[in-house]
């Protein structure tokens, strides 16, 4: 098939996962070119006269001018966009999905909502991971651990509150990467426990991070987040592709519980999920104190990853869903 690639334009995590997708597709024999939307709309009616694509495929969507949705809609190609920002934008997503033909979303409670909206093909995808990138790797120098507990993302409250509970209740050092960590942890600014990374860091250096961490921590963005725009109040019921990176680079992670794990992972085998901050609280330290058991729960969450999670699983469903 050759595919059209529209990026969505946002920089950071989304050069990662547009690199991992082109090249995923190219992987699975298609012929793929991309377009860069800032290019303008002349330059995407020459791409796609001397391309010809069978396909155009987007993510997120946010950043497409309407004009250019709207002429794509009259050639007549079919078209498909990756909802990746699901619930949390869907004031914005619940207009943009009628542009396009296929609806993939990783966020399941959204596939009813917006078939509830009128679109019918909608489908649940979650994000994969890049196996190439997330992948087990040495401790440090010395073969140790560096930390024995990280949370890697934006500050949201929840992760505030477990993280300063158990700086309130046991002695583990803990690392934080990410936007705003820092304006919330000013009364432990000489604890020596926690270190604040309060930037975005690139994959291959959060993977480095992941092989040299005991415990990853990995919560989820609040459905009603201040800063949302999900008027419907969607909730999420999905995982995050962090639990998918995590889990390939054969690392350990705690995970709030969401209903959609279930269909992922095995509970107790290749995932451990907590309920609370005293659930999480006993689950640190149990876990920090059964070393084999930890490792072994996190090698076989990789297996599973390798086998049903990476870009290559989610773009070949894909392309198969549309093809038949």
């Amino acid at each position: 098939m050759k595919i059209l690639y529209i990026p969505s334009g946002f920089k950071r995590i989304y050069l990662y996962f547009d690199q991992s997708i082109m090249k995923s597709l190219s992987q699975l024999n298609h012929a793929v070119r991309s377009f860069n939307i800032f290019y303008g709309l002349d330059s995407l009616k020459k791409m796609i006269n001397t391309f010809k694509p069978d396909l155009i495929l987007t993510m997120v969507g946010f950043k497409m001018p309407t004009s250019m949705l709207d002429w794509i809609k009259k050639q007549k190609i079919p078209t498909a966009i990756w909802m990746t920002e699901d619930p949390y934008f869907t004031d914005k997503t619940l207009n943009l999905i009628h542009h396009f033909d296929y609806v993939f979303t990783i966020e399941s409670s959204c596939v009813d909502f917006y078939n509830a909206a009128g679109h019918k093909n909608v489908h649940h995808l979650p994000l994969g991971t890049n196996q190439n990138i997330f992948l087990p790797q040495s401790k440090n120098k010395n073969g140790y651990y560096d930390h024995d507990i990280c949370f890697v993302g934006y500050a949201y409250p929840e992760r505030i509150k477990f993280t300063k509970f158990l700086l309130d209740h046991s002695s583990h050092s803990i690392l934080t990467i990410g936007g705003n960590w820092q304006l919330d942890f000013a009364k432990y600014q000489h604890n020596r426990r926690i270190r604040i990374i309060n930037h975005w860091v690139e994959p291959q250096r959060v993977a480095s991070i992941y092989n040299r961490t005991k415990i990853i921590l990995n919560s989820h963005r609040p459905y009603q987040f201040k800063y949302n725009r999900n008027g419907k109040g969607v909730i999420n019921q999905s995982i995050n592709n962090r639990t998918f990176d995590i889990a390939s680079c054969a690392a350990f992670q705690l995970i709030d519980h969401k209903p959609d794990l279930i269909n992922h992972f095995s509970e107790g085998k290749e995932i451990i999920s907590f309920t609370s901050t005293e659930d999480l609280l006993k689950k640190v330290n149990y876990y920090l104190e059964h070393e084999k058991e930890r490792k072994e729960i996190a090698k076989n969450a990789r297996q599973r990853v390798l086998y049903n999670d990476t870009f290559t699983h989610r773009l070949n469903r894909m392309m198969n869903i549309i093809k038949n």
